[in-house]
């Protein structure tokens, strides 16, 4: 879910993903030796596997698989090195964060300089995933001569499940146009929503959900809802409870606060808002820039 960050990878076939992840598994395990019982508990999350083409291949590994830093084989010396160094510089994270986050730099410091195909991102580590290029194949086990990018995002299965989670739909809308208007629900109401960890209010900077029926309740507290776990998971059962429930300020405040937020991701805005974009272009300041060039929004672009 960290977006193309390689620049040169490529979409991959949705029967072209199992022989890659086998593949991928293969050479993961040649890295990391001791951490074999660890892949058994990895899962794909997110959309893939559930159109015939995924931009990338997003996975979910408990923290928990970290608790022994030996099985990765990593030193404990630079782990720890690397924890101060994160702590100096830190704002806000906790000590768990920052600790998983060095963990995660010296795993992906082992992969680069490992003799193996897969290519982490190293600035991307920092932030406590592991985004990783590596080799596409298929069903035959050969190589098809392209790339795509691995997320291996660490932390609770669940609330990643949870926060990643993308049905599938009809039309322009994809599964982060339902995780960003959770995130739009939460910042309007006075939340930040961490897709890695939870929900925190932003006035104290208390956490107030760490499990998704948590995080629902929030929401519901919040604006009077009856959201369930089955209709948060659904970008269009949110937008019509919303419609259902909210007063015109309270909707089109998350509306406002919604847009400016797809305004700098590179995906197209849902058709059921598209008018209220136009309407409000000028008042919001949007400009379009990051529309894809198939946009009924793209005559609209002033950058």
């Amino acid at each position: 879910m960290g977006g193309n960050v390689f620049g040169t990878t490529a979409s991959i076939r949705r029967e072209d993903i199992k022989p890659t992840l086998l593949e991928f598994f293969r050479e993961f395990k040649k890295i990391f030796p001791k951490a074999h019982a660890h892949f058994t508990g990895i899962k794909t999350i997110g959309s893939v596997g559930k159109k015939d083409i995924s931009g990338d291949i997003d996975l979910v590994l408990a923290g928990s698989s970290f608790d022994d830093i030996n099985d990765w084989g990593l030193d404990e010396k630079h782990v720890q090195d690397l924890f101060v160094a994160f702590k100096k510089r830190a704002r806000t994270a906790s000590d768990e964060q920052l600790m998983r986050r060095a963990v995660v730099v010296a795993a992906a410091e082992i992969i680069q300089n490992s003799d193996t195909d897969i290519v982490p991102d190293m600035k991307g580590a920092g932030s406590g995933q592991l985004f990783l290029m590596a080799p596409q194949f298929n069903e035959a086990g050969e190589r098809l001569g392209t790339s795509v990018q691995i997320d291996i995002n660490i932390g609770d299965v669940d609330w990643l499940e949870f926060s990643h989670y993308s049905a599938v739909y009809k039309g322009n809308v994809k599964g982060l146009h339902r995780t960003q208007l959770l995130v739009a629900m939460f910042s309007y109401g006075g939340y930040t929503f961490s897709h890695a960890n939870g929900v925190k209010r932003k006035d104290t900077g208390e956490v107030v959900a760490t499990t998704p029926q948590q995080a629902i309740e929030v929401l519901n507290n919040r604006y009077g809802l009856n959201l369930t776990k089955d209709s948060v998971a659904n970008y269009f059962d949110v937008m019509d409870a919303l419609r259902s429930n909210l007063s015109e300020q309270d909707l089109h405040g998350i509306f406002d606060v919604y847009l400016k937020i797809m305004e700098s991701t590179r995906a197209d805005i849902p058709e059921d808002l598209q008018q209220y974009w136009i309407d409000n272009q000028k008042r919001l300041g949007f400009t379009g820039k990051f529309l894809p060039d198939d946009s009924n929004l793209v005559k609209y672009k002033t950058a």
